[in-house]
């Protein structure tokens, strides 16, 4: 079986026994991991075409544009699956039913009560934050119709569309794949937040690795000029959740696989 052997990186929260276990002594370290190509897919998330944020979007299109799109056309060629993960209302452009998510058991319908879990009624002050004034409503709902897979971004024949992460583990299950390698927006929201992201992907057992060029996190005014958002998201995979890789690892790898096996 061919593999791909990828340098991947982790944030190691522990020391040698002769070095103090303390937080200013954690570093990065890097290992080689082999990874059978029939065994790992690749996985974009949510690589959409518009957003609210106009900052955002514009480093997420140039982002798909320049990186993921070479990363893309690479595992194509390398063979590897591709799973697109576009959010639910996006997968269903494609045919894509939430049709694998497990009904509620009873104690969920019952608890929290439905009016609480929707913020209606007596409960409507305990809104969430983007429901608060002035709320992402009055940017999102004049697009929100208009939201689709980017057009840089293709879905070829035999590539499969997951609308959750019922779905994608599903479809893992069939395919016996154990490796995940993520790419797509943003970094802190939906990459590790989706119930197909890593965060949830992780929890059930599969080994998950993030392209750290690939993703861009949304930042905040005092964090947007060195994306230390994004950063931080990144560490939080490589210490809790699994490792990342950089593109330029990631094309070698594949390059070096394929050179082999021709």
């Amino acid at each position: 079986m061919p593999k791909l052997n990828l340098r991947v990186r982790y944030f190691q929260d522990s020391t040698p026994s002769d070095i103090p276990c303390r937080e200013e002594n954690f570093v990065r370290r890097h290992i080689q991991m082999s990874l059978p190509l029939e065994q790992t897919a690749l996985v974009l998330v949510d690589v959409w075409n518009v957003h609210f944020i106009e900052s955002w979007i514009e480093r997420a299109s140039k982002i798909t544009r320049e990186v993921i799109l070479p990363i893309l056309g690479v595992a194509r060629q390398s063979h590897l699956a591709i799973i697109h993960a576009p959010s639910p209302p996006v997968a269903e452009q494609f045919g894509q039913l939430d049709d694998h998510v497990a009904s509620p058991t009873t104690q969920e319908l019952i608890w929290p009560p439905t009016e609480f879990r929707h913020r209606s009624g007596k409960y409507s002050a305990f809104r969430g934050p983007r429901s608060q004034p002035p709320s992402i409503g009055i940017h999102w709902n004049s697009i929100a119709d208009q939201l689709s897979i980017s057009p840089l971004i293709d879905v070829l024949k035999g590539e499969d569309v997951i609308a959750t992460g019922s779905q994608l583990h599903d479809l893992l299950t069939q395919k016996s794949i154990l490796h995940l390698i993520y790419v797509g927006f943003a970094t802190n929201w939906c990459v590790l937040g989706r119930d197909y992201g890593i965060r949830a992907m992780a929890g059930r057992g599969y080994n998950t690795i993030l392209l750290r060029e690939a993703t861009t996190g949304v930042e905040f005014p005092d964090t947007i000029d060195q994306l230390f958002t994004t950063e931080i998201a990144i560490r939080e995979v490589e210490q809790q959740y699994g490792f990342t890789a950089s593109k330029k690892d990631f094309l070698l790898a594949c390059q070096t696989m394929n050179d082999k096996n021709s």
